[in-house]
């Protein structure tokens, strides 16, 4: 498995009730499958894994995963659950399922208890007992727990663990990794910071943007590695305004973006509000516009 590229943390699509629409998801797994992202990761904090009970999450993978059979993207499963007996579980099913690798976020809701040595003795058991490899997932903002660079460079020894998604927007982190740990895959997890994080030494991006306009977020990592930084910057810049747009207003606005991407977004789950209207006319505007843009390239 090469951990590389641009890979989209997909959306879970809901109706007005609240209601899992697997249609809805395949649909868009449909559409998804002819554009140049490297993969997918299904159930990450942007598919709102959090607000899902067990068997939704279990259907939700089981659609990704007959959806995407045969499309050759890279298909990666959010596991993290808070305890290594809940992970190692479904980690185990979503292994069966066919899926490569599975992205799992720290434990944190005994922050305390969060110590590094915790959290290196919960990611080298649970690869040493999953049947796929582990992404470690970082994303502080959520969590409130960091993984620490020296408890990222003592993981990264491990065989089964892949790599790690870095959403801790931290770059002298990733610069250090990168230097300490060539080889190691760093994904990171903003869309802002896309093109200097491939100059400092990851290896590609795992996205929300990605969900609502992969070929204008692929285009910064196929500049990059085609060797035209002129292109490559350009592309990034690009992405600013879309980004600026969504990020504040979280799943509600993502979901906004996917929509006006041409996908099919839906709304958060409560207790999360809807937007306003100014707000989806705001996203509207920049997401439509960077999609016009990427056609008429």
């Amino acid at each position: 498995m090469e951990l590389n590229g641009v890979i989209a943390a997909l959306t879970t699509p809901f109706d007005d009730e609240g209601a899992v629409r697997l249609e809805d998801l395949r649909a868009n797994l449909a559409r998804y499958a002819g554009t140049p992202l490297r993969g997918y990761l299904i159930l990450g904090s942007s598919g709102e894994a959090i607000y899902l009970d067990a068997e939704e999450k279990r259907a939700v993978l089981r659609c990704a995963a007959e959806a995407a059979r045969g499309s050759g993207k890279l298909l990666l499963a959010g596991t993290g659950e808070e305890s290594l007996r809940g992970t190692l579980a479904a980690s185990e099913y979503a292994a069966a399922l066919g899926y490569d690798a599975v992205v799992v976020r720290t434990p944190h809701y005994y922050k305390k208890a969060m110590t590094a040595a915790a959290l290196v003795s919960y990611y080298r058991e649970l690869a040493d007992h999953a049947p796929v490899p582990v992404v470690l997932y970082n994303i502080p903002p959520l969590t409130g727990v960091d993984l620490g660079l020296d408890t990222v460079l003592e993981l990264a020894q491990h065989p089964r663990i892949a790599g790690l998604k870095e959403s801790s927007g931290n770059m002298d982190k990733l610069v250090r990794i990168a230097a300490a740990r060539p080889a190691f895959p760093v994904l990171v997890g903003g869309a802002s910071t896309v093109y200097p994080s491939l100059c400092a030494g990851a290896a590609g991006a795992i996205l929300a943007l990605a969900a609502a306009l992969p070929e204008a977020c692929c285009e910064v990592a196929v500049a990059y590695r085609a060797g035209d930084q002129a292109r490559a910057l350009q592309a990034q810049r690009a992405l600013l305004p879309a980004a600026a747009a969504f990020e504040p207003l979280g799943i509600a606005g993502l979901k906004a973006a996917v929509t006006a991407g041409g996908y099919i977004g839906g709304r958060a789950r409560r207790p999360q509000l809807p937007l306003e209207a100014a707000q989806e006319a705001k996203i509207a505007a920049a997401v439509t516009g960077l999609r016009a843009a990427s056609c008429a390239a």
